[in-house]
């Protein structure tokens, strides 16, 4: 019997092992909407977006609270900014609009589709 319990308990901390690292490797919940906005920019029409310049907001404006912190180069910004030049039509507009794409910091999608992208 003492040779089934152990068994049963180096298994049971193999497994909860294995488990934490794996866990430890899944991108977090808050980072699920991120993932949505990306999808959404690449697969966009050129057409139904908006620039804003996070300096031309109000200091207690939502989007400047949520994106002042964002720095161009953050993990956030950069998955932004990769869905943004994987829809090439997109980001020629962008460019034409004289918008740096490496200063893109965020995104939000208005609930009539269109997305508004705040740069630096």
């Amino acid at each position: 019997m003492n040779r089934f319990a152990t068994i049963l308990s180096a298994t049971a901390l193999s497994a909860v092992a294995f488990g934490a690292e794996s866990y430890a490797a899944m991108p977090s919940a808050a980072a699920a909407p991120d993932s949505r906005i990306e999808s959404t920019i690449q697969t966009m029409s050129a057409k139904d977006f908006n620039v804003i310049r996070l300096d031309s907001l109000k200091t207690h404006d939502t989007a400047r609270e949520r994106f002042a912190s964002v720095s161009p180069t953050s993990q956030e910004a950069r998955h932004v900014q990769a869905a943004v030049i994987a829809n090439r039509s997109l980001a020629q507009k962008l460019e034409g609009q004289k918008v740096e794409l490496t200063n893109i910091v965020g995104a939000e999608q208005a609930a009539d589709g269109g997305v508004t992208f705040y740069v630096r």
